[in-house]
This record gives C-alpha cells, sequence and structure tokens, in this order.
C-alpha cells in the first residue's frame, strides 16, 4: 500500500492500471534501470496524512490510499517524456516503455548475456569456486542455512533486547513473530518473500533510529533555545541558535549518521542489488550475509551489555 499525495501520482492512479517502481538515487540525479512493475488493485481517499492527522472530507481527494500488488520486474527501456520529471508544476507522470526482465536458469542457460559472462570466465579457478558454491546453493542445505541464520537472529533479537539504546520501543514479539514467518519462507526457497520481510525487518530498524535521534535533536533545540531564555517560537529556526550550540547540533547528527552506518542493515541500495539478481542463488546468499551480519551486531550488543552488568 503506497500513499500518493503529488499531482503527477493522483493523476497516474487514477488514469493508469499498471506503474513501475524504480529506486531513485538520493540526490534525484537518476534512476535505476530495473523496476518492480505493480498492478494498481485499489484506489480511494485516504483518511489520514502522513504525520497521522485526520484530513478533513474536502482534502481526502489530495490523498489517495493506493493498494498494490507486485507482478513482476522490468527494464527501464526508454522514457516518452522525460523532460516532465524536472516540471517544476510535478503534474505529470512519466510514460516508459519497458522490456520483461525475468530468471535466469543456475547455469546462465537463458540469456545471451549470462552465456557471454561465462565465457570470459569459463578458465578462472574463481569463477569454478563460484559455479560450485551456486550448485551447492540450490539445494536443500541452503534453504536450511538461511533459516538457521534468522532463527539465530531471533535469539540475539531476545538476548539484545532493551540492551542496543537504538533499539527502543521495538515491538520484540511481532518482530519476532515477521523474522520466523520469513524463516518458513526461506525453507520453502520463497525468496522474494522472504526479502520482503527481511527488507521490512531492516527499513522498521532504520525508522526507529531516525526517530529517537529526531526526538533527541528536538529535545536539545529547544533546551538550547530555553537556555537562551525569550519565547520561544516554533519550529525553532536552527540558524537562530547560538554558534556552539549549532557545533554540538552537527556533532550530534553526525554521531547519530555513525550510528546508523555502523549498524551496518542493507539499505535501499542492497535490496535493489537482489531485484536486479537475475538467480535465486544470489538473492539467498545477500539474504544470508544480512541476517548473519545483524544477528552478529545483536550478540555482541547483549554480550557487552552483560558484560558492563558484571562489573
Amino acid at each position: 500500500m503506497v500513499r500518493n499525495i503529488e499531482q503527477r501520482n493522483l493523476a497516474m492512479c487514477r488514469e493508469q492500471s499498471e506503474f513501475v517502481a524504480a529506486y531513485v538515487a538520493s540526490d534525484r540525479s537518476n534512476c535505476a534501470s530495473i523496476g518492480s512493475l505493480l498492478r494498481i488493485d485499489d484506489v480511494r481517499p485516504a483518511a489520514r496524512d502522513n504525520s497521522g492527522m485526520v484530513l478533513a472530507a474536502e482534502s481526502t481527494s489530495k490523498v489517495l490510499e493506493v493498494r498494490c500488488t507486485v507482478i513482476g520486474r522490468v527494464r527501464l527501456v526508454a522514457c516518452e517524456n522525460l523532460e516532465a520529471w524536472r516540471r517544476p508544476e510535478r503534474d505529470q507522470y512519466l510514460l516508459a516503455d519497458v522490456a520483461a526482465y525475468e530468471d535466469e536458469d543456475e547455469e546462465g542457460g537463458e540469456g545471451g548475456e549470462a552465456k557471454q559472462d561465462a565465457e570470459q570466465v569459463e578458465d578462472s579457478s574463481e569463477a569454478a569456486d563460484e559455479s560450485d558454491d551456486d550448485e551447492w546453493w540450490m539445494g536443500a542445505a541452503a534453504a536450511g542455512d538461511v533459516a538457521n541464520a534468522i532463527y539465530q537472529l531471533v535469539d540475539a533479537l531476545f538476548e539484545s533486547a532493551g540492551a542496543d539504546g537504538m533499539d527502543t520501543g521495538v515491538d520484540v514479539d511481532a518482530t519476532v513473530a515477521s523474522l520466523e514467518r520469513a524463516a518458513e519462507l526461506a525453507e520453502e526457497a520463497d525468496w522474494w518473500g522472504a526479502l520482503d520481510l527481511w527488507q521490512m525487518y531492516c527499513a522498521t530498524r532504520l525508522a526507529g533510529a531516525s526517530m529517537l535521534h529526531r526526538t533527541e535533536r528536538n529535545e536539545f533545540i529547544i533546551d538550547a533555545k530555553m537556555r537562551e531564555g525569550g519565547e520561544i517560537q516554533i519550529p525553532v529556526r536552527e540558524s537562530t541558535l547560538a554558534e556552539e550550540d549549532r557545533v554540538k547540533l552537527a556533532d550530534l547528527d553526525r554521531r547519530a549518521a555513525d550510528a546508523v552506518t555502523q549498524m551496518g542493515l542493507d539499505d535501499a541500495r542492497a535490496f535493489q542489488a537482489c531485484l536486479e539478481a537475475r538467480r535465486p542463488s544470489e538473492r539467498a546468499r545477500s539474504l544470508l550475509r544480512g541476517v548473519q551480519s545483524e544477528a552478529e551486531r545483536l550478540a555482541r550488543r547483549a554480550a557487552l551489555q552483560r558484560a558492563l552488568d558484571v562489573s
């Protein structure tokens, strides 16, 4: 489900039955050539805006709640009206020509590009190792290893609950239920389903870290203005803070960014790589690496907390 507020997106949802969702760079300078093809199942006025506030009846037509189903992947071939992207009015959605983007078989037997790549590395010992790895990954052991890694993450999550400052407010029971379902999907080799739940986990954890940082940031700003004395106007313009406080605020932002980086959770780029992967084994390996990294991080946090408690 998505919530659309831009004029061009509202028009698209009313006029089209399918659309492509593609990863866009943070500076909006370019987008990925491989995207998800979604079918629009239902469009209705949204009862609340993005902040959770109930909308007035006359405003509901300006925010749409759109229910979609992912039906495949496509490669963006061309765009008929690329100039619409930078129109200040933002009133025209892009019309794209697309081509199907399907998986290859694990041997690269389909698709000329895969055959060419295989020929180029045929004599490489490294390529031979990767080939053996691919063969192993298609066996039942692969699904079992990924599922076991997810269950290890669940154990680490229980151990670290409350130990990691960034994990404050996490609904452990709901998170565990979602991860256990991801493990079941992995055991069935449903990599798309397992990755979807893993992406929800990563997005939720990163959103939680961002929320805690915003809270700490806002408290710092309000405290700085109160120390100055006088009437406080909300929102506070950061440029009006004393230079010393602006320096501290910048340091607070840097430390928060470093903390997120140290979490090492899969981000949009990692999941875009999964979307572009042409083989199930590639997606399985990516999922395993991400889950193992998070399980190890939480286990280290729990061990550190136990050591601090003892001391």
